[in-house]
């Protein structure tokens, strides 16, 4: 299914941006504040993240989807296509 014109543009965004059409399927917390919000958008299917702690250019939304975040993460070896990075996460690649 092709992105729509709300989400083609919100990767990167400010996590203050709102937008009607998305649902809401979770929330991750850091010692009990929320952190982070994940969101399925109910037109198109993709999903992203809305990070809410660290610095204002931290606090973002962030595609989960390579359709959506106009990034080819094909060339990076800690890279996988669900959007999860394992040396962020304290892995290895």
């Amino acid at each position: 299914m092709p992105t729509c014109n709300s989400c083609s543009d919100l990767h990167g965004r400010p996590a203050s941006t709102q937008l009607c059409e998305m649902a809401l399927l979770g929330v991750g917390e850091l010692r009990g504040v929320p952190a982070v919000e994940h969101y399925r958008c109910v037109a198109c299917g993709s999903s992203f993240s809305r990070v809410l702690i660290g610095a204002s250019c931290d606090c973002i939304w962030q595609s989960l989807d390579r359709r959506c975040s106009g990034e080819d993460r094909a060339g990076s070896p800690a890279a996988r296509t669900d959007g999860f990075n394992s040396q962020e996460a304290g892995g290895t690649a």
